[in-house]
């Protein structure tokens, strides 16, 4: 596989309230930082964001002088080719790698390539699985 990486996402932890989504990334985008990767949900009065972004410090910096909380994650992120049944090959390597996945999200936008973002519980064995 090609572009496999581990990388540290971003858990944003915002109020959950309307415009929430437009101050988190306006946030990131006047501090200069590009988001690669985003998924964002509310949990009862939170909001929680994961982010990949460019530069992490920078993207910290700005969303905790907002009051945000912000903690980091260790996944693996990877890009690969935007077809039917990518993601399911991706799947079959880690189960059958016996990793287990807490969560996983991804996007693509239709011009070949598509980004997968996964958590594990190994994610050392989950890169040498998907390298």
């Amino acid at each position: 596989m090609q572009n496999v990486n581990i990388e540290t996402e971003l858990h944003v932890i915002t109020p959950n309230e309307p415009g929430i989504l437009g101050r988190v990334l306006g946030t990131t985008a006047n501090a200069g930082v590009n988001l690669r990767a985003l998924s964002a949900y509310s949990l009862e009065k939170e909001g929680h964001f994961l982010l990949i972004t460019s530069n992490n410090k920078k993207a910290e910096t700005a969303l905790r002088a907002l009051g945000y909380k912000v903690k980091t994650n260790s996944v693996i992120t990877i890009e690969i080719s935007d077809r039917i049944g990518a993601g399911a090959e991706i799947g079959a390597l880690l189960g059958n790698a016996v990793i287990d996945i807490d969560y996983c999200y991804g996007t693509s936008t239709g011009a070949g390539r598509a980004l997968l973002v996964f958590k594990t519980n190994n994610n050392k064995k989950a890169y040498v699985t998907l390298k």
